[in-house]
């Protein structure tokens, strides 16, 4: 699942920051559209995030990536394979190998979908309660790039955020926030337990292991795996986030 290069948070004293984040369950939409807008792209993603954890999957996906963020700060990667109860781990080397980002930023915008620096940029004005809760919104430009967003403070996520480019249009919106049963099963520890773990650092040696390369070909979200397959051949493959 490609995860959306959206944004991440933590503002002023009234937003919360990263280690105190509240849980939150809920069902995103990412909709993209040319402009004139006519045919709206629409893909629809769970976030499942906790302290320390946050798990993103698209509706309907046997895929989802899972990150953890240590005391220290450091974060870890889960590329999980639920119908193969496969794990593909990434450390923080793995990831800066492949040039993904692992710092408080790359935190907040995989928990919050906005930073606090982008915050910082805008402007704020009050907005319409969401289920009783009160709203900011924060409009101005953000890497020239007009841009607003729908702040909840009590939940430290947006109820919506809208990129406006000069060609299309991309809005990411809070469709549903689950607070009983949930579409999916959480991947808990114990789930986690249950399921074959493979270090990134290990994939390059089982190019040739036929019951490994049965089990890679859906790992097709999985960053960095099908390059390492290639990069004998001259082939680059770069599936990073």
């Amino acid at each position: 699942m490609k995860c959306i290069g959206l944004v991440a948070l933590a503002l002023s004293s009234n937003l919360v920051f990263a280690d105190t984040l509240p849980a939150l369950d809920a069902r995103f939409e990412t909709i993209q559209c040319a402009l004139p807008c006519q045919r709206p792209v629409t893909r629809a993603w769970l976030m499942l995030r906790e302290a320390g954890q946050v798990e993103l999957r698209d509706v309907g996906a046997s895929q989802s990536d899972l990150w953890q963020r240590h005391p220290n700060g450091d974060l870890e990667y889960l590329y999980l394979m639920h119908e193969q109860q496969r794990a593909i781990n990434y450390n923080s080397v793995d990831m800066r190998m492949l040039g993904m980002p692992v710092g408080d930023s790359k935190w907040q915008a995989l928990t919050q979908l906005v930073t606090k620096n982008e915050l910082a940029q805008l402007e704020k004005k009050p907005g319409q309660p969401y289920q009783q809760m009160p709203t900011e919104i924060y409009s101005g430009k953000l890497n020239n790039v007009d841009t607003e967003i729908t702040w909840i403070p009590a939940l430290a996520i947006p109820l919506q955020v809208e990129y406006r480019h000069p060609t299309h249009h991309v809005t990411v919106k809070l469709v549903e926030r689950y607070q009983g049963k949930l579409p999916v099963e959480k991947t808990t520890e114990k789930i986690l337990q249950g399921y074959q773990h493979v270090d990134f650092a290990d994939i390059g040696d089982m190019e040739h292991d036929k019951n490994a390369l049965a089990w890679l070909a859906h790992a097709q979200g999985a960053p960095g795996v099908h390059a390492h397959a290639h990069d004998k051949h001259g082939e680059q493959q770069d599936h990073a986030h």
